[in-house]
């Protein structure tokens, strides 16, 4: 508070001088009087004092040893004189130095033509200006985010739940999961997926998946890799994912080459040797006449091959008799022939 003094002259003339000091309410003889506890000195001092008069402008006299700046003014020193500058409350207030304004905007502000700003490479937000971190780039806080819709998540700003990059990386935008409604390719967030006809969907050459959530590759040859049986049914007849993790032929169909085909057994219908098949020759990745043909429109056993007992063809040598490779053949598929026998009894 602000008291008076009374000096006694030869004038005996009463003179009235403001000074500040502390205001106490009592305290024991033998201690010091206490300083006041509302008012810690700054770590930096002005000058010595005893009267407020004593100090510059905007400065008061501390406990009548030291000039302070006021409340919501700071020191500010230059190699000529000392100063108490305003503390810049918003962002546009004027100022004359950068430490005006650093003191509530943090470090990444400036005076720059005289106003208090956030600085190049930074931005104000929640009553501080924080340095402006892009999408993919390190962060500390979400507040470096300055990207709309984005947040700095395990180190890295990156676009918020449901949302995700433009393609300049400039930008968060919503993201349009399968069958959602579209006006570019980059809003489908599914992979292998585009914008057609304001709908995401599946690019060509991939299929919807069972959860109608994916976008898988379509496959176009028996033997290739599958999760779901659509992947191979699109573009492959009489096909199944199989167990194995591969398209597969359904019953009474077989491979040849890359497709499958309708099983024909010796001596039935057909239209092209690839169809013919017996218990043993069956799924190949050739194309090729080897034991069977079609003749005529019937399956039957090719040239050089004759038709055993079992209904299978075996190579036949020159001079009518069955080759050494031949009944090695015959003997191998005994086995099988045999189970099947027993199967249909």
């Amino acid at each position: 508070m602000t008291s008076t003094r009374t000096v006694v002259g030869i004038s005996r003339l009463l003179v009235l001088v403001p000074v500040t000091v502390c205001a106490t309410i009592s305290y024991n003889l033998n201690e010091q009087p206490p300083r006041c506890s509302d008012r810690t000195p700054p770590p930096q001092t002005l000058a010595k004092c005893r009267y407020d008069v004593d100090c510059m402008n905007n400065a008061y006299c501390w406990n009548q040893e030291a000039c302070l700046c006021k409340d919501e003014y700071i020191v500010y020193k230059n190699r000529t004189h000392v100063e108490c500058l305003k503390v810049a409350n918003a962002i546009g207030d004027r100022c004359e130095v950068d430490i005006q304004c650093r003191v509530t905007f943090a470090p990444f502000s400036e005076c720059r033509r005289n106003i208090c700003q956030c600085s190049d490479g930074s931005h104000y937000v929640e009553g501080r200006c924080y340095e402006s971190v892009g999408l993919g780039q390190a962060c500390q806080t979400h507040r470096n985010c300055y990207i709309k819709d984005s947040y700095c998540v395990t180190g890295f700003c990156a676009c918020t739940l449901k949302y995700h990059p433009n393609p300049r990386n400039d930008g968060c935008i919503p993201s349009a999961e399968l069958d959602d409604e579209c006006t570019n390719d980059y809003e489908c967030v599914a992979e292998n997926s585009r914008c057609s006809q304001q709908v995401c969907s599946c690019e060509a050459g991939h299929v919807l998946s069972k959860d109608g959530k994916r976008c898988l590759k379509a496959r176009y040859s028996v033997g290739e890799p599958c999760h779901e049986d659509v992947q191979c049914q699109m573009f492959l007849k009489s096909t199944v994912c199989g167990p194995n993790g591969k398209c597969s032929c359904i019953d009474n169909f077989h491979q040849s080459g890359p497709v499958c085909l309708r099983d024909s057994l010796l001596n039935n219908r057909c239209q092209s040797h690839r169809e013919c098949v017996t218990a043993t020759h069956r799924h190949s990745n050739s194309t090729e006449v080897t034991s069977v043909d079609c003749v005529g429109g019937i399956c039957m056993c090719a040239k050089d091959y004759i038709m055993t007992e079992f209904n299978e063809c075996v190579g036949y040598s020159d001079n009518g008799a069955a080759t050494a490779h031949s009944w090695q053949q015959i003997l191998r598929i005994l086995p099988f022939l045999f189970f099947a026998s027993f199967s249909i009894l």
